[in-house]
C-alpha cells in the first residue's frame, strides 16, 4: 500500500528547519540611525552611520543614510563625498546619482549636477524629478533652450506632471516672456483649477504686461485659494496699489 504524504505537511516540516540569517552589527546600527534620521536627529544619526561604516566599509545603507543626513544639515560637500563612495560600491542605482546631482545643485555647482543627473536619467528614464532638476541646472548655466526643451518634452510625454508646467512658466517669467508664461500657467490651471500658485503667476504676468484689470482679477483669484501667506500679503498690497494708481475711487475692489 502506498502512503501519500500531503505537500503542505512537508512544507510545514521544512519551514521549521529554515533559520533567518542574523543581521550584521553594521546593519543594526543603520536601522538605529535611520530611526534617528526620521526623527530629525541628524547629528546623532550621523554618529550611528559612521559607526556602521567603521564595522563594514561596504554597507550601502550607511553611506546612503549618512549622505541624506548631511544634506538635511546643508553640509553638501560632506554629502557629496559620501555619495561618491556609495556610487563606487553600486553604480546602478539611479537614486544615488540623482541625490548627487541635487547636492551639487544645492552646493552651487550646476555643471557637476548636470553630469550626474544625466547619469540618473540614463539608468531610469521614468525619474521625472531628475529631469526637472536637470532643466533647473541648465537654466542656472544659462542654457535656457535646453531647459525649455526638457520642460516641453516632459509636458508632451507626461501631461499630468504639473511641476513641469509651473517650472517652465516661472522660467519664462524670469526671461521676460510674460505672454508665454501666462499661457503656460493657464495650461496648468486647466489641468488643476486649485493650483493656487498658477493664479499668482498669471496675475504677475499680466501686471508686468500692464494689463492691470486682468492682473487684479487673478490676484483676487489667488487670494480666494490662499488667504494666508507671504505671497498673500504681496497680492493684497499689489491690488491696493493698482487700485490707487490706475482706477478711480468709484471702481472699488473687494480684498479677500
Amino acid at each position: 500500500m502506498q502512503i501519500e504524504v500531503s505537500s503542505s505537511s512537508n512544507l510545514a516540516k521544512a519551514s521549521n528547519r529554515v533559520t533567518l540569517p542574523e543581521r550584521s552589527k553594521s546593519y543594526n546600527l543603520c536601522v538605529k540611525a535611520d530611526a534617528l534620521r526620521f526623527s530629525k536627529m541628524y547629528k546623532d544619526a550621523i554618529q550611528a552611520y559612521l559607526q556602521a561604516i567603521m564595522l563594514d566599509r561596504n554597507e550601502e545603507k550607511a553611506y546612503w543614510g549618512l549622505s541624506v543626513a548631511y544634506k538635511y544639515l546643508k553640509e553638501y560637500k560632506k554629502a557629496i563625498t559620501n555619495l561618491h563612495k556609495l556610487i563606487e560600491l553600486n553604480d546602478t542605482n539611479d537614486e544615488y546619482f540623482f541625490e548627487l546631482g541635487v547636492c551639487y545643485l544645492s552646493d552651487g555647482q550646476p555643471c557637476e549636477a548636470i553630469k550626474y543627473l544625466i547619469k540618473s536619467i540614463l539608468i531610469n528614464r521614468e525619474n521625472l524629478e531628475a529631469q526637472i532638476q536637470l532643466a533647473i541646472a541648465h537654466e542656472l548655466v544659462e542654457e535656457t533652450d535646453l531647459s525649455l526643451m526638457i520642460y516641453n518634452k516632459l509636458i508632451e510625454t507626461n501631461p499630468d506632471f504639473l511641476k513641469a508646467y509651473y517650472n517652465k512658466a516661472a522660467m519664462l517669467m524670469g526671461m521676460g516672456n510674460f505672454m508665454e508664461a501666462s499661457r503656460t500657467f493657464f495650461q496648468l490651471i486647466k489641468k488643476n483649477p486649485d493650483y493656487y500658485k498658477a493664479y499668482l503667476g498669471i496675475a504677475m504676468s499680466f501686471d508686468k504686461m500692464s494689463k492691470f484689470k486682468d492682473a487684479v482679477r487673478y490676484y483676487k483669484k489667488f487670494l480666494e485659494l490662499k488667504q494666508f501667506s507671504e505671497d498673500s500679503v504681496f497680492a493684497r498690497n499689489r491690488v491696493n496699489e493698482l487700485r490707487n494708481e490706475h482706477f478711480s475711487r468709484e471702481n472699488k475692489f473687494t480684498i479677500v
